[in-house]
């Protein structure tokens, strides 16, 4: 039998193709040899003694799929809306898809069920972030959405404060950039008129005169004498608006995300016991949004440009 992505009971880690794996003769569980060596015995030799026998839990769940399906299907009507609505139990499976944990497996503080309901888009990927950050007990991981897109990212993942403190950065690098900037977009300038001279220079012509020859080798030289300028001043201020920044961002981006998810989770189990309201609450709460990464967007562009301007109107 194939054993590549069951669950080891040993250590909850999934089966990979090239494990070493032992299967137990007496109640055939597979698991990985070193939790087999690590007490001498069976992960599950506690459950011998009640005849336990280990079956394929995939192959119980497609068991059981099948057999609801039968069973609905049997209950529906022969007229029925063709529109479900969602309901919290229907959208776990959902979230769920594609992550190798058990959803009552201990996250750090919450399950990985509710940790999947509260994530919802990528659940899969953060969980094993999340479970690995639980087992090294650090706080810092690399996240690359948060490097590439910051402070977007933290709206988007509806962390809103920290958001708004990367976004309030950004907007204050800009401004204390632009002196800088100014000068890049002044060699820009310089060189796009530079390239319209070459242009209008070899226009129509298959070979330049010796004259001709001498302003081309001129204009670019002039031309690589402006690029050669600009590259230090324009990796000074992709260094300061960007990649110092967004390596930070990156490096806390995962530890505040897990932070705020243990945070509703913990208030949703305080404001109700009842199972469907706490998932609920903990689904309407995680998620992403859409709307206010848009928003950081346009005001990351046009603040800096705005107060700029207003500045430039009480002074003058």
């Amino acid at each position: 039998m194939n054993y590549t992505g069951k669950i080891c009971d040993g250590c909850r880690e999934p089966l990979k193709e090239g494990d070493d794996i032992v299967v137990c003769p007496i109640c055939g569980t597979p698991q990985h040899r070193s939790c087999y060596e690590k007490n001498n015995k069976c992960v599950n030799e506690y459950l011998h003694s009640t005849g336990f026998t280990w079956t394929d839990p995939d192959e119980e769940k497609r068991k059981a799929e099948a057999e609801q399906a039968v069973q609905q299907e049997q209950e529906q009507p022969e007229q029925s809306s063709p529109f479900v609505q969602a309901t919290p139990q229907s959208m776990e499976s959902v979230f769920m898809r594609g992550v190798l944990y058990d959803p009552k497996d201990d996250i750090g503080g919450a399950t990985v069920g509710e940790a999947a309901d509260y994530i919802q888009n990528s659940a899969p990927r953060y969980i094993s972030k999340f479970m690995k950050q639980k087992k090294k007990n650090g706080k810092l991981s690399w996240n690359w959405a948060a490097f590439f897109f910051a402070p977007y990212w933290f709206f988007y993942r509806k962390l809103y404060k920290v958001g708004a403190v990367f976004l309030a950065l950004s907007v204050a690098l800009s401004l204390a950039t632009i002196s800088q900037t100014e000068k890049v977009y002044g060699v820009y300038e310089k060189m796009v008129s530079v390239q319209q001279e070459i242009n209008e220079l070899v226009k129509g012509k298959d070979d330049l005169s010796g004259e001709d020859s001498q302003k081309f080798d001129k204009l670019y030289a002039e031309a690589k004498k402006l690029t050669k300028a600009a590259i230090p001043t324009l990796a000074i201020i992709l260094l300061i608006q960007k990649v110092i920044p967004n390596t930070i961002a990156a490096l806390i981006a995962n530890y505040l995300f897990k932070k705020k998810m243990l945070r509703i989770i913990s208030l949703a189990h305080d404001s109700s016991t009842e199972p469907n309201i706490v998932k609920y609450t903990i689904m309407r709460n995680g998620g992403v949004s859409v709307i206010m990464p848009i928003i950081a967007i346009m005001v990351d562009n046009y603040l800096p440009s705005l107060l700029l301007n207003i500045a430039y109107k009480i002074n003058f």
